[in-house]
């Protein structure tokens, strides 16, 4: 097995002047057991009795399953231990027998399909436990999965326990509110037996995932004296695909188990920033509760684009609050960037890689962020497209700047552009060929390149065409609640789709807010004020305006009841345009509270006013 896995052995209750009677209970024998000591002192016809930590162990290495049992649909695959020969999963060959879901006769985890959903459901469930006396109960085991996607929640499983030998099944922390730790990633989609529960369904490859759980007694799950099972129940679609879900190292006890998880890091990712003066602060809380952190081990990864790759070591502020600064970029930079952290056990966690933008582009999304099936578009010459329109982000006129897909795999496609209309697709306007899907990721193909810019009032269609050589479709969420602006292009037609909204997103850059004409020596030919960006402003925001001529002027903000808070500018200005940084502070230097404000700018014959809002 790989070096990540941990092993354990019996703990045993070491106490002063007491003899242990009778011999140990091998770990493999799979079997609890309880252990009399008597004190040297004691009559022997009067014992003292003190219960073992008692635990439950298999490593699954051997040759057969038992005493374990799987079950689950017909022909569905039932679980299996992993022989030496697998090319396929976490370890190849495999040294350890761990379990997985898929073909035990071949070893090759390509889950039959039933050719409909619901798909299948197959389970392995421990041989019954006595738990008669035990004070607590604690599982943990280890797992691996490679699945139909990173993230698109159509297989998964889930863990289960019975307190009565198997008769009835119960699952652990069904609403992933942390009895388990890490607890599931998300709800599956309810294209398998299992339909909507909390599931462990993520791609975790390459790395073996540890979880322990809390107190199940002390949680309400068993009680003392009951019988129990514990079991894993995985479930798949009927267009099921990867290399399996595989389980080890099972631990069943009345003692927690050693420290098995790295830190928890809590972060909200920063969201698209319009400011190019001020650094971009990330902010993380994040704790241990069985090693503790490392403090020198926190370290903010960030890459930029075009630009350099930096580790920095992160600062506590506060108790378990830590920060770093990611400089101020210019317009149209994107910014990725990962918190990473290890316990005192060794233990290394780590966010997801987290990209924003320092633009002021608005995004257009019209899906739930759930995918789904994908269309039936996957023949060449074949394709999706989505309206957007520009009102949908509170703007009238645009630049597209960016478009992002979510494909179901890899292929080549052509995007392509078309104005917008009440129906179908309009007149044809430019496309971009040859684009490779990685698949099963979200996609983003720069349009600024096409410099297409539109005040149509129906938008603009962005979409693909299927290459030549190559059969892809672009995932869908569940439900359609957006038909007036989804289309499929088959056979060289126009259809209106039918099944849900394409994972298709759109960045548009408003062509009267900062930045559109930055690539200009054109100053602007009107008197105008932008809106502030971002809004809400959480901390800082950029305001930016124009003026036709060199004047007098100024900028001033109010709040809601009328109230002068702060006056940003009042000066002499040349003709152009201007950014000003709004610190969300008063004229005190106080930080103003949560709420609605207005800002004025005042030239020597005009006024204009917006509103804007403080959100801490």
């Amino acid at each position: 097995m790989i070096n990540k896995k941990v092993k354990y052995s019996l703990v045993f209750v070491a106490m002063l002047l007491l003899v242990a009677v009778g011999s140990a209970t091998e770990v493999e024998n799979q079997q609890p057991s309880t252990r009399i000591f008597r004190l040297e002192s004691t009559p022997e016809s009067t014992p003292v009795i003190y219960p073992m930590r008692q635990e439950f162990v298999d490593s699954f290495e051997r040759s057969n399953i038992a005493p374990w049992t799987t079950g689950g649909d017909a022909a569905s695959g039932l679980w299996a231990i992993r022989d030496t020969t697998d090319q396929y999963g976490p370890q190849a060959p495999a040294w350890a027998g761990y379990q997985y879901p898929g073909h035990p006769a071949t070893d090759l985890a390509l889950y039959p399909s039933p050719g409909a959903n619901p798909g299948y459901l197959t389970w392995v469930a421990s041989p019954t436990i006595d738990i008669t006396g035990w004070p607590a109960l604690y599982i943990s085991f280890s797992y691996w999965a490679d699945l139909e996607g990173a993230a698109t929640n159509f297989d998964g499983a889930i863990v289960e326990i019975s307190p009565n030998g198997g008769v009835t099944w119960l699952q652990v922390d069904s609403n992933a509110v942390g009895h388990l730790d890490p607890t599931y990633d998300s709800p599956l989609a309810n294209t398998g037996q299992l339909l909507t529960k909390w599931a462990y369904c993520y791609t975790t490859n390459p790395d073996w995932i540890n979880v322990s759980s809390q107190d199940l007694m002390a949680l309400g799950y068993v009680s003392a004296g009951n019988q129990i099972q514990v079991r894993v129940n995985f479930a798949y679609d009927a267009l099921s695909g990867g290399q399996g879900f595989f389980v080890d190292d099972f631990r069943i006890a009345d003692t927690p188990p050693p420290d098995l998880q790295p830190p928890i890091i809590v972060h909200t990712p920063l969201p698209d920033t319009a400011d190019t003066v001020s650094n971009y602060t990330i902010t993380a809380t994040i704790t241990d509760p069985g090693s503790g952190v490392d403090p020198d081990s926190i370290i903010l990864h960030y890459e930029i684009e075009n630009g350099p790759v930096v580790d920095v070591n992160m600062t506590l502020t506060t108790p378990d609050t830590y920060e770093a600064d990611i400089p101020s970029q210019s317009w149209h930079t994107d910014v990725w960037y990962q918190i990473r952290a290890a316990d005192m056990a060794g233990n290394w966690g780590q966010t997801a890689l987290i990209n924003f933008e320092v633009t002021n582009a608005r995004t257009i999304i019209y899906d739930d962020n759930q995918p789904n099936f994908a269309p039936l578009v996957v023949d060449p010459g074949d394709g999706c497209f989505t309206r957007f329109q520009f009102s949908d982000v509170g703007i009238d006129s645009g630049q597209l700047h960016q478009v992002k897909f979510l494909f179901e795999g890899p292929g080549e496609v052509d995007i392509r552009v078309y104005e917008g209309s009440p129906a179908a697709p309009g007149a044809f306007v430019d496309s971009i060929a040859g684009f490779i899907s990685p698949g099963y990721e979200w996609s983003t193909i720069d349009l600024d390149p096409l410099n297409i810019t539109s005040a149509n009032p129906f938008g603009m269609f962005v979409g693909y065409i299927i290459g030549p050589m190559d059969s892809v479709g672009l995932l869908r969420d569940a439900i359609l609640d957006h038909p007036a602006n989804m289309w499929n292009f088959i056979a060289n037609a126009w259809t209106p789709e039918g099944g849900g909204d394409f994972l298709m997103r759109l960045k548009v850059i408003p062509l009267d807010a900062p930045g559109i004409d930055e690539n200009t020596n054109k100053p602007f030919s009107v008197f105008n004020l932008a809106q502030v960006a971002p809004n809400p402003v959480k901390k800082n925001g950029v305001i930016e305006y124009q003026l036709p001529t060199a004047q007098r002027v100024s900028l001033r903000i109010y709040d809601i009841s009328g109230q002068l808070v702060r006056t940003l500018v009042d000066q002499n200005a040349e003709a152009g345009t201007h950014r000003v940084i709004w610190d969300s502070r008063d004229a005190r230097g106080k930080e103003v509270a949560s709420g609605i404000y207005f800002y004025r700018l005042q030239g020597e014959n005009q006024t204009a006013t917006k509103k804007l809002i403080v959100v801490r």
